[in-house]
């Protein structure tokens, strides 16, 4: 029988014990004794660690998607010790002097991967090639290139890390979407033209993040959109400077992409803000995608 006075106890006691410890060791000693008991309890592996470790499976001939945040790089650390196989990673920007070229690299060294550098262009110009093969309108097609340059190279596998801010509360450059919000918008929409594209080229798509039990993540997520709880799990294992890095939003300026093609479409059109220029790209993507399903 659930029993409230029991619980408060336990709670009041609990708080003094912690207040005493606290006058007695210090501050620093507790964390560090709180973590000697995670590790008692645990192992040596957070058991964040070992829930995205167990979705993670090799296939053959593996490529790895690389920005050089750590989603994609605690993707590319289990992959790398689960085979024996070379790991290729590819990175991809829109513009040669905004991209993640260099983090993307440092990651792809420390891990002794084959890398590649994928410049897009035309990339307005490719929806109609891109877009009859999509179930659904959608602009954001970037993995395409990447797709393309992983079959040229004989990959048959290619992973996403896409997942994990769902999970542990990330995006923190984005309109704040509840919990359930952000899901239906990874399964409707991002994990389904994931695999479309893929498909163009006959590769498998692996996006493993989406297989972890949400019900054992759900109380690692970080309402400031950080993904604290991620971080700090992967904390001594992930290089430094992968931990420390803010995630970047992935995507173009969207006033150069204006002036480089989407303005050649529009021309009489002058956007006033990033969201409007948005907002006439979806509106070109879905009139193309209209056009080449009739």
């Amino acid at each position: 029988m659930f029993n409230s006075r029991k619980m408060i106890s336990n709670e009041v006691l609990a708080d003094a014990t912690h207040t005493s410890l606290e006058r007695f060791l210090g501050t620093d000693r507790i964390k560090q004794r709180t973590k000697e008991i995670e590790r008692e309890r645990f192992g040596d592996t957070h058991p964040i660690v070992k829930e995205i470790d167990e979705v993670i499976i090799p296939f053959t001939k593996p490529a790895v998607y690389l920005s050089g945040g750590i989603d994609s790089t605690i993707l590319l650390h289990h992959l790398s010790m689960k085979t024996d196989e070379p790991i290729y990673t590819y990175t991809f920007a829109f513009f040669k002097d905004e991209n993640e070229f260099k983090e993307a690299e440092a990651v792809a060294e420390y891990y002794g991967t084959i890398h590649h550098e994928v410049m897009i262009d035309n990339f307005i110009g490719r929806f109609p090639e891109i877009l009859r093969y999509l179930s659904r309108p959608r602009f954001n097609v970037q993995t395409f290139w990447l797709a393309e340059q992983a079959h040229k190279d004989g990959r048959k596998t290619c992973y996403l890390g896409e997942g994990l801010d769902e999970h542990f509360g990330g995006y923190w450059y984005k309109p704040k979407l509840n919990y359930l919000e952000s899901w239906v918008d990874h399964f409707k929409y991002i994990c389904p033209s994931h695999k479309e594209i893929h498909d163009i080229f006959n590769l498998r798509c692996e996006i493993p993040f989406t297989n972890i039990d949400f019900r054992k993540t759900i109380s690692y997520w970080d309402p400031n959109r950080e993904k604290i709880h991620l971080k700090n799990a992967y904390s001594g294992i992930l290089p430094n400077y992968v931990i420390k890095r803010r995630k970047n939003p992935g995507r173009p300026h969207w006033d150069r992409l204006w002036d480089r093609e989407l303005s050649k479409i529009y021309p009489d059109r002058k956007p006033e803000s990033d969201e409007e220029i948005r907002r006439l790209l979806n509106k070109h993507a879905t009139a193309v995608w209209l056009d080449v399903h009739p």
